[in-house]
């Protein structure tokens, strides 16, 4: 079914492969896989590092996360896009790596964002998928900047920003369940990307889905 859909919306034909993992949208299957693997990220007295909702109680955190994955797709438009793509391991999805941009064709900045079980974590797998979507936004979309963010305490999200090239770009706090905390931002641009590259990353139906993400490929040719 998906290859019949894919004529119409190729972002479902969309596929990163690295050395270890697959990035792809979603199917069933790992919308399943990824609901059961959003209730075990972290240890319940360590601070919390990812998006509130990923901390409700069962079934509201699966069911967000399936109301997530569903209006990225939903309100997709040229000048506005979230790109969430499941983290497979071994066929299996672990976790989930986000891209999103505004404007992309005129600013060419994204922003990502992933998270994965904590079964998985520590196995470098977080820089693989990061590295795999950095592929496609600056080898494939020609991007200018990338972004992201981490809180305070939260090393392994820094370690893997460090490690693929990313220096320090300000930083702000704010409220949240009645604490302080600190958000780092971070930033790489293409340059740094190059330098810091990883090996091994190759991006299959990129060049279709360009016009959803606001592009043209007379645009992107040498």
């Amino acid at each position: 079914m998906s290859g019949g859909l894919a004529v119409l919306w190729p972002l479902l034909a969309l596929r990163i492969t690295t050395p270890r993992l697959e990035l792809a949208i979603p199917d069933t299957d790992d919308l399943l896989h990824l609901a059961q693997a959003s209730g075990d990220l972290q240890p319940e007295a360590q601070p919390r590092f990812q998006q509130a909702y990923l901390y409700e109680p069962s079934p509201q955190r699966e069911r967000h996360l399936l109301q997530r994955h569903w209006r990225a797709l939903a309100h997709w438009r040229p000048e506005s896009w979230n790109l969430q793509l499941a983290i497979r391991l071994d066929g299996i999805a672990v976790g989930l790596q986000n891209m999103w941009a505004a404007d992309f064709a005129t600013a060419r900045t994204i922003e990502t964002g992933s998270w994965i079980t904590r079964t998985r974590q520590g196995h470098g797998y977080g820089t693989e998928a990061r590295a795999a979507v950095l592929e496609l936004a600056f080898a494939h979309l020609g991007a200018v900047e990338a972004h992201t963010s981490y809180v305070d305490g939260n090393t392994a999200s820094e370690r893997v920003s460090r490690k693929l090239g990313y220096t320090g770009n300000g930083r702000h706090a704010y409220a949240e369940d009645g604490r302080r905390v600190v958000e780092h931002r971070m930033l790489l641009d293409a340059a740094a990307w190059a330098k810091h590259r990883m090996p091994g990353i190759t991006v299959d139906g990129a060049r279709e889905c360009l016009e959803l993400f606001g592009l043209q490929a007379k645009a992107l040719d040498p």
